[in-house]
């Protein structure tokens, strides 16, 4: 691991969370609710876009490298991207545990859901760095990769499910929502966030909302379950790992090893 790279990843969350924690303060009354998705929408958008792009611009420098190993026989595909892959969890989980202890006071989410916040945030970037992985695989250099970058995102806003609705999406796009990484990420952050609690009448904006899930309604999101969430980022973790080492299977197959005359 490059000590660099860790750091800077460090000071992005440290700095981040110390932007979104003095900046947002929710409290209990109507305007918090707004305040709350815009944090957690915030937050989503946020880990998404440092995952993929973080994994972008290492992988595809590592890829080159990596192939032409492979092909020479030092190693297999499949057990390197079990190796990769498994050992990004822990520095991710530790990266989470670090922006979230600091964002969660600060910002006053609720009580009780901190340790659900962390496990959450963690498997939405790890949604993001096989995202990354999938891009940089099937990209020849990181110049392309990173072309498709703002793409991906732009995408993944627009199908969040809220810039437009699943019902109007059109029929060819149809499953853009179900595998929209920043869609998911919200919604779990959102459940997790609103279930259990109640807003007082104080500074009320529109309709009165008196409970959280009242609060989710509003978006669509008051019968969604945790286990959707996780069931949903796990198959698209699944399906962008199979397709990577697709393409790095095919990438490696691209070297051909020397021998002597």
């Amino acid at each position: 691991r490059g000590k660099v790279a860790i750091i800077i990843k460090v000071v992005q969350q440290v700095t981040l969370g110390v932007i979104y924690g003095g900046i947002y303060k929710v409290g209990s009354d109507q305007a918090s609710i707004m305040d709350r998705f815009g944090l957690l929408s915030l937050i989503a958008i946020g880990s998404m876009n440092m995952s993929v792009a973080s994994t972008i611009r290492s992988f595809t420098k590592e890829k080159a490298i990596v192939s032409s190993e492979m092909a020479g026989g030092m190693y297999r595909t499949l057990p390197y991207f079990l190796a990769k892959a498994i050992s990004e969890i822990p520095l991710v989980g530790v990266f989470n545990a670090l922006f979230s202890t600091i964002i969660y006071p600060m910002a006053g989410l609720q009580k009780g859901k901190f340790m659900e916040f962390i496990g959450l945030t963690t498997l939405h970037t790890l949604t993001g760095e096989a995202v990354g992985l999938l891009v940089g695989s099937f990209s020849p250099n990181s110049d392309v990769a990173l072309s498709l970058f703002p793409a991906i995102v732009v995408m993944n806003i627009i199908f969040d499910g809220r810039n437009i609705s699943e019902e109007n999406t059109p029929k060819l796009l149809k499953i853009l929502p179900k595998v929209s990484i920043i869609r998911w990420g919200f919604e779990g952050l959102s459940v997790n966030e609103f279930n259990g609690l109640e807003f007082s009448p104080e500074n009320r904006r529109g309709p009165l909302v008196k409970t959280g899930n009242e609060a989710l309604a509003r978006f669509g999101m008051s019968e969604r379950k945790l286990v959707e969430v996780i069931g949903a980022q796990r198959n698209i973790i699944a399906a962008c790992w199979f397709m990577s080492l697709v393409g790095i299977g095919l990438n490696s197959a691209n070297f051909k090893t020397m021998v002597s005359p």
